[in-house]
């Protein structure tokens, strides 16, 4: 078996003879491997500052995003007023206030809820639930049978959906019950989710701002970079096969 040491310095001045590596502990050897990936890696100051202004609007700081646009110069590709109309939906939902969040979608979408029914049933059956919860029951049978029973004419699903929600009404101690998590805040916060990323939709911006997922998908580099560095060290090479005997 021959192991030989590539010398990869001539004609490349900024690498390091394999003399000089040879000494050089593993873990050094690595790090400058990924530095160098990084320098390769790099994108534009342009497109770095159209992905912050992405994550910022995405998830609707307002304030921040009109502070880093005058700073860079970076215009949002949305009014950023509909940014604040987003998290005041946002907030209206969070507190069970769900008409007037449903007034201000439409406000703020004319056709929102013709081309998103499944949100329409979405609000509905929470408004059911927030009658449910105040136990106003005698009104939210009422509701249920003029605002939610028009639904499961036209979906097997939403009958399904409006039959498990109603069935909270049987028990004693509701929040008890098999479904007490539809009483709770979480659930709440699950259906202003579905309304803000319908909205994001219909405004065809990003569900996910970019930012966050490309840090992620970058580390994930560099850990494929790491597991191969440390399976494979750098200058040595097997040209041999090795002897039989």
């Amino acid at each position: 078996m021959r192991i030989q040491l590539r010398d990869n310095s001539l004609g490349n001045p900024n690498s390091i003879p394999e003399t000089i590596l040879s000494d050089i502990p593993a873990n050094e050897r690595r790090f400058r491997k990924k530095r160098r990936s990084r320098r390769r890696m790099r994108i534009s100051k342009e497109s770095m500052n159209r992905l912050v202004m992405n994550f910022l609007v995405g998830k609707g700081y307002r304030e921040v995003a009109e502070a880093f646009w005058r700073d860079s110069g970076t215009k949002p590709h949305v009014d950023l007023q509909s940014v604040q109309d987003r998290m005041s939906i946002q907030q209206l939902l969070l507190k069970g206030h769900i008409q007037e969040a449903r007034d201000k979608l439409s406000g703020m979408i004319s056709d929102f809820f013709e081309k998103n029914s499944w949100i329409d049933f979405l609000l509905a059956k929470q408004e059911l639930i927030e009658l449910i919860k105040v136990h106003n029951i005698e009104e939210a049978l009422q509701f249920a049978v003029k605002n939610l029973a028009p639904f499961g004419q036209k979906s097997p699903h939403f009958l399904q959906e409006i039959e498990r929600t109603m069935s909270v009404i049987a028990f004693k101690s509701p929040l008890e019950s098999p479904l007490g998590h539809l009483l709770e805040q979480t659930q709440r916060r699950r259906v202003a989710d579905e309304v803000n990323s319908a909205i994001l939709r219909s405004q065809k911006e990003e569900l996910e701002p970019l930012l966050p997922s490309m840090v992620q998908h970058f580390h994930y580099m560099e850990d494929q970079l790491e597991a191969k560095l440390s399976r494979h060290p750098r200058g040595i090479s097997i040209d041999d096969p090795p002897c039989q005997h």
